[in-house]
């Protein structure tokens, strides 16, 4: 089993985090590599679009970070897979919501502030993204409410893609409102071994 990808993409932390749940064992290629190191001709033969990760899976390949997850989960380890329709609905939605409403005002703040020089920056434009970034967290905090894990009272596929995600947000040098239960829910997320290894990463 090999995972293509640097360790600092959240999409490859995603991929990651499922596996080390699962208590896989595999091969990590370009792990430590830049941005756009590991577009070759050879990876483009495993991958034509040059996106990472990619999950080979014995001569399987599995691509975009978020099937993956469910991949993962679906083969090595159906308990984080929720097994009730409703618990399974809001999983499969924050995991969507991640991929899609919250994944470009995060990208924005974190290119802008993490991979644009200062100099460079448009501090206007990103006051705004800030504002829509934040207003996404919040509705997370709203439905959090008092509830242990995205999907109810046990951790499962749906806190992966957003927890990476509230990684990279609750790290970046922003002022943020008061989410009490994102902090909550987050704190949880933080106790468990996998996560530290392989989304706490330094924002690179």
């Amino acid at each position: 089993m090999k995972l293509y990808g640097r360790n600092t993409s959240i999409n490859v932390q995603k991929a990651a985090w499922v596996m080390g749940e699962a208590e896989l064992n595999w091969e990590w290629i370009d792990k430590e590599g830049g941005v756009g190191t590991i577009d070759t001709p050879q990876y483009r033969k495993i991958n034509p679009a040059a996106k990472i990760p990619t999950l080979d899976d014995n001569g399987l390949l599995v691509r975009q970070s978020n099937t993956i997850v469910r991949y993962v989960a679906r083969k090595y380890a159906p308990q984080l897979i929720p097994r009730d329709d409703p618990a399974w609905v809001e999983a499969e939605r924050w995991m969507e919501w991640q991929s899609s409403d919250n994944r470009v005002p995060l990208t924005k703040v974190f290119w802008t502030l993490i991979r644009t020089p200062e100099n460079k920056r448009n501090m206007e434009e990103l006051s705004l993204v800030i504002n829509v970034l934040n207003d996404d967290f919040t509705l997370l905090d709203e439905y959090l409410g008092n509830k242990k894990y995205i999907a109810g009272d046990e951790f499962s596929i749906g806190d992966i893609p957003p927890g990476a995600a509230a990684y990279r947000y609750l790290s970046l040098p922003i002022e943020r409102p008061v989410l009490t239960n994102l902090q909550n829910w987050y704190q949880k997320l933080v106790e468990r071994p996998k996560f530290k290894e392989m989304v706490m990463i330094p924002l690179a």
